[in-house]
């Protein structure tokens, strides 16, 4: 397919995606994912080479999320310096930069190693690590980021943190689904969609079962944004969705 058709269907699926926007929200997130999919095709298709972000450089970058249900806040230290303190369940740090290649990733309690583990980062590269688990099967769970979004869009993901949940579909409310059968640490690719407000919900795999219902989800220009479902299903803390951004 080539440069000519890729622009003129992103433009037909794009006029689609507005049509339906207000009367129906499952074929707008459809037609909007198949204008997403045609207008990416297209930009590849003009580029000599990938174009890198404003935010790339030669150095990568590192987040923490604390997703482990009913643990303590923990310290957490990046290539032997401690760079987090404090850090609370369903909270998430800020970035720093880290070094590419081999990053040691430590989390502390009162001084006690808890769990260590290592990131191999890509030059240029931006990288969200969970803390994920119950404490007797803590794990470190590192995923890539990307904020580039085109102009005056969204787009969003889905991360399943839950770990006693069975592999669930993430779905638009009594609608289509959006992401289908994540299993317990999986995460979806990106998908692009027009800013809106829509409610969303997480079902059990397969059924029509809701897990965790999202209502009034604002999805706003220019935002990535990755929805992780926390907590557990059968004890406490429960489950609850964590945005973060990007």
């Amino acid at each position: 397919m080539g440069y000519d058709e890729n622009y003129y269907l992103a433009g037909q699926y794009q006029m689609l995606a507005d049509y339906y926007k207000y009367k129906d929200p499952q074929r707008h997130v459809y037609f909007y994912n198949m204008h997403y999919q045609h207008l990416q095709q297209w930009v590849k298709s003009i580029q000599a080479a990938p174009k890198r972000n404003a935010n790339d450089s030669d150095s990568s970058r590192i987040r923490v999320l604390h997703a482990s249900p009913g643990m303590m806040a923990v310290d957490v230290h990046v290539n032997n310096n401690p760079v987090w303190k404090d850090l609370r369940y369903t909270n998430s740090s800020s970035y720093v930069d880290i070094k590419p290649l081999n990053n040691k990733i430590e989390i502390y309690h009162n001084g006690q190693k808890l769990l260590e583990g290592t990131l191999q980062a890509n030059i240029g590269n931006s990288y969200t690590v969970a803390i994920a688990g119950t404490m007797e099967n803590l794990v470190l769970i590192p995923v890539e980021d990307d904020s580039s979004v085109p102009q005056s869009e969204s787009k969003l993901r889905f991360w399943h943190l839950s770990p006693d949940a069975p592999s669930v579909d993430f779905a638009v409310k009594k609608g289509d689904v959006v992401f289908s059968d994540i299993p317990y640490s999986g995460i979806s690719d990106y998908l692009g969609i027009t800013p809106m407000t829509v409610d969303l919900e997480i079902r059990v795999a397969g059924t029509k079962d809701i897990a965790l219902p999202l209502n009034r989800v604002s999805l706003k220009p220019d935002v990535a944004y990755t929805i992780v479902a926390v907590g557990l299903v059968k004890n406490d803390p429960p489950l609850e969705a964590v945005f973060l951004v990007p």
